[in-house]
């Protein structure tokens, strides 16, 4: 079924096939419980540092299947570009990556708190205002918007990130950011995130929000059980990774199905090509297991630097949208 262009609420929208919007909006939810299951199965849970290379390719794949959304933000502009703005465009994002490279490598600590800041609050904003335009309906603002999105990103981001299972992970990476997890900040930042998503559950219930309080438990099941890498590869990939490409669709073509969902993907696959191309060089220098840290390092130091022009981007990309939503 084809929903039209204007909302019972009145609030213009591109039209959406009210299957696709529920099958792209279901599969995150179904991915997140086979995630939780999968890792009690195998014994891969946020409480064990270790898990089968098997559960590990897994998690790569969805990480894989995500990296393509974050290549097509030409797409949030409101119209297709001239060569010359793609140029342009291209340029400065590089440029913009390549600064935010740089500094990750050259002060990790002050850097990494920043870039995970950004992210908390781009998954968070970035989910909400995906699924409000995928439903068509009124985006939220003032206080509620804050909380919701601060929930939304914190739950699938530092939930994972402060479970006993990435302490190690983080050692071997980058000593320094192995020194920020000390018993004490990871019961300050579970505290403080499980305050958040309380509040915001209560927000939810109270406005009969369902749906949404269903997903952020779902999203907190996720970060405080399953295994930590598998956990965040799932949502990246198979949550925030196809909402934001299914808004993209209909925002490029004008509606959502598996065609323009397809279509938008495909436009990402050289970024992925290209992600794999360096990801084999980096393990191809890597001689042991220890010193393959450095080289992960490396390879992280990159993709935060382009998520920095990324997040930029959408964010635009989302103030125009609720801009059009208020009108």
């Amino acid at each position: 079924m084809t929903v039209g262009s204007v909302t019972s609420s009145g609030y213009p929208v591109a039209r959406r096939r009210a299957g696709a919007v529920s099958t792209t909006l279901n599969i995150g939810l179904v991915a997140v419980f086979l995630a939780v299951l999968l890792s009690f199965a195998v014994g891969a849970t946020a409480l064990t540092p270790h898990a089968p290379n098997w559960l590990l390719l897994i998690a790569l794949v969805a990480l894989a299947v995500g990296v393509p959304h974050g290549a097509v933000d030409h797409l949030t502009f409101r119209g297709a570009l001239t060569a010359r703005q793609f140029t342009a465009l291209a340029l400065i994002y590089t440029l913009v990556a390549g600064l935010g490279t740089a500094a990750i490598i050259a002060a990790p600590v002050p850097s990494f708190l920043i870039v995970l800041a950004a992210t908390v609050w781009h998954f968070g904003t970035g989910d909400a205002e995906a699924t409000s335009a995928l439903h068509g309906t009124p985006p939220e603002c003032g206080l509620a918007r804050v909380v919701i999105a601060l929930a939304l990103g914190s739950a699938p981001v530092l939930l994972p990130l402060t479970s006993p299972a990435s302490t190690s992970t983080l050692a071997l990476i980058e000593p320094h950011l192995a020194q920020l997890v000390t018993p004490v900040t990871i019961v300050v930042v579970r505290t403080v995130v499980f305050v958040v998503i309380g509040t915001a559950l209560s927000m939810l219930i109270r406005r009969h929000q369902h749906r949404a309080a269903l997903e952020l438990v779902a999203l907190t099941a996720l970060g405080c059980l399953a295994s930590p890498l598998l956990a965040f590869a799932v949502y990246f990939g198979l949550w925030h990774a196809l909402r934001h490409t299914a808004r993209l669709a209909q925002h490029t073509y004008g509606y959502v199905s598996v065609k323009t969902i397809g279509l938008t993907f495909r436009q990402g696959i050289p970024s992925l090509i290209g992600l794999v191309v360096v990801v084999g060089v980096l393990v191809s220098r890597s001689v042991s297991f220890a010193s393959s840290g450095a080289w992960m390092w490396f390879g992280l130091a990159i993709m935060w630097g382009l998520t920095i022009p990324h997040m930029v981007l959408v964010a635009a990309f989302d103030r125009r949208g609720r801009s059009t939503s208020a009108k």
